[in-house]
């Protein structure tokens, strides 16, 4: 039953990746906390989110390559954001391990249902028509870009999730991309972030990988799958459509969730 579980998460972490460029572990996270025996006890959070990430590798990787087939990848803006965030992925995983259970598992619920409304409530973000010729990051750019890089790369280490939708509305919002591409470019980045703090979670608890391998298998190749199957998906209907599917999924998920945890406890 555990193997079934792990594997409905991760299938729910690629659809999620591939639709709206969300970190695996948005969905991941709270499933496995919840739902699994394994992923309870003193650090059962942190592996959990070590596994989500590690499984956002490759289904970012085949995501991001969707959306390059499509040209949908820019970086001309996004540079400084990619730099920052990486070099903050280390620094949040340590602080992760210090970090009450709870509290970690606990805001992977509440940020599960927030991503959600968000989603239902506005499906497509907020666009801005796109600079062409040679860009030069202006002031606002660059500040806009350090300081989200920073806390976005934290975030991302510390809590495993949330880096793709914050990423996503930067871009859009603030530096000016269209869905496609911020979807595309975010992906991108989170294949490198994940790598960073996935392997930073697993060098402060070798036990992950010695003790959960098996899970870490399942949820490498089944977000890796339905990344792939539904970025697809995503470059062929409407942004609002993408919006409205992964906000339901995100809600209906993250409020089951917090139920049966409240039921059990």
């Amino acid at each position: 039953m555990p193997y079934i579980i792990t594997a409905l998460a991760a299938a729910l972490a690629g659809i999620g990746t591939g639709l709206a460029g969300l970190s695996a572990a948005t969905a991941m996270v709270p499933i496995l906390i919840v739902l699994c025996p394994v992923f309870g006890g003193e650090h059962g959070a942190f592996a959990a989110t070590a596994i989500a990430l590690a499984s956002d590798i490759l289904g970012s990787a085949v995501t991001s390559f969707v959306y390059a087939k499509n040209k949908k990848i820019d970086l001309k803006h996004g540079w400084v954001l990619l730099t920052c965030i990486i070099a903050m992925c280390t620094v949040g995983s340590a602080a992760a391990y210090f970090t009450h259970q709870t509290v970690l598992g606990g805001f992977s619920l509440f940020l599960c249902v927030a991503i959600g409304i968000r989603f239902l409530v506005k499906p497509e973000a907020k666009e801005r028509p796109q600079k062409s010729g040679i860009v030069k990051l202006s002031a606002k750019e660059i500040a806009v870009s350090l300081f989200f890089g920073l806390t976005i790369g934290f975030g991302t280490g510390f809590f495993g999730s949330g880096g793709g939708m914050m990423m996503l509305i930067v871009l859009t919002a603030m530096l000016g991309y269209d869905r496609r591409t911020a979807v595309g470019t975010s992906t991108f980045i989170m294949t490198f972030t994940a790598l960073i703090a996935s392997v930073s979670h697993i060098m402060i608890e070798p036990a992950i990988l010695l003790e959960c391998w098996d899970y870490l298998l399942i949820s490498i190749v089944t977000a890796t799958v339905f990344s792939i199957v539904s970025a697809q998906f995503a470059n062929k209907v409407s942004g609002k459509v993408v919006g409205y599917v992964t906000g339901a999924v995100l809600l209906a998920l993250g409020l089951s969730m917090i139920v049966i945890n409240f039921l059990n406890g």
